[in-house]
């Protein structure tokens, strides 16, 4: 390790106490805030009282102002404590849609990782490389990055979705949603979570794609120039893939009408949920909230980084 290394790190370590002195701060301030509010979900299917009346007499003989005040106490801050389903047997085939979509997920995240580990050197921007080039390479290293990344979170909300669903039992029949299938009960109870599994696993795979058609454009040392053509009519074939892979999608979708109109529901729900108007204020929203605006702002200082700028010492 060079001297100039060592003067880094050293001040890396001295810069993170303070760091991890401001978000205890935080997390002590909101604290109180966290476990005096209850935000809950819009939810057709609500726990009857004879339901929950049932469930705590079975702690002992205790009175009802004791029953009510123990529930209370347990499901604090709890904000889908009184989600119930119309069945448990379709709650459990939803669960098995989510622990599906988790495998091909994992797949596309493993093939990005190979991909981003053998073309490393080869996406390096360097000064004579043309103005196209030089962005072609930054767009090819932030296509995969962002495709593991959606990847990864496509695999997490499954898997947390998965567990929400078989931690919530069945609601009387009177009070019955009427949804018949698996998806259904996603696209009622969980449409945000739905969404969210479903574009990032397909956003994921369109950034994968679309970065390997970029790196077969960009040029090679020592390229022939019947290469240079096979590579221009590939990742052709590429790109048409991916609109093929739209068509097809939006023509197999059950409860929007494109892949477009999925999108700006989500964001619609994304905001409302993670960026809500003070009344149903989120405390996290003062770590992601900053932290989104500082990557974007690392990122488009990155893409504007002048070609004169460029060093191979990292710098």
């Amino acid at each position: 390790m060079t001297t100039r290394s060592t003067f880094q790190l050293a001040n890396i370590s001295s810069m993170r106490w303070p760091f991890l002195f401001v978000l205890v701060l935080i997390a002590r301030t909101t604290r109180a805030f966290v476990f005096s509010r209850q935000v809950h979900f819009p939810t057709t299917c609500v726990a009857p009282r004879s339901y929950l009346k049932d469930d705590y007499l079975a702690l002992g003989s205790i009175g009802k102002r004791k029953q009510s005040a123990m529930f209370s106490v347990a499901t604090k801050g709890i904000e889908l404590s009184n989600l119930l389903y119309d069945s448990t047997s379709t709650a459990f085939d939803s669960w098995e849609w989510t622990a599906n979509l988790g495998a091909p997920a994992a797949l596309v995240a493993g093939a990005v990782l190979a991909t981003m580990a053998e073309t490393r050197e080869d996406h390096v921007p360097q000064k004579s490389d043309a103005k196209w080039v030089r962005l072609f390479k930054k767009l090819c290293r932030f296509m995969l990055f962002s495709s593991f990344a959606l990847e990864v979170i496509s695999i997490f909300v499954s898997t947390v979705t998965g567990s929400v669903l078989l931690g919530h039992g069945a609601c009387a029949v009177k009070n019955a949603v009427g949804y018949t299938s698996p998806l259904a009960l996603l696209y009622h109870h969980h449409e945000l979570e739905y969404l969210t599994i479903q574009i990032t696993f397909l956003q994921g795979l369109y950034n994968w794609l679309a970065a390997v058609a970029m790196e077969m454009l960009i040029p090679k040392e020592n390229e022939t120039k019947s290469a240079r053509r096979m590579n221009q009519a590939l990742a052709s074939g590429v790109m048409s893939l991916v609109f093929w892979i739209t068509a097809f999608y939006n023509n197999h979708l059950s409860f929007y009408s494109d892949y477009a109109s999925m999108l700006r529901r989500y964001m619609v729900l994304f905001f409302k949920t993670y960026f809500p108007p003070l009344k149903a204020f989120r405390p996290m929203s003062l770590l992601y909230g900053p932290s989104f605006l500082m990557s974007s702002a690392l990122l488009l200082r990155a893409f504007k980084n002048p070609p004169a700028e460029e060093e191979n010492n990292g710098v």
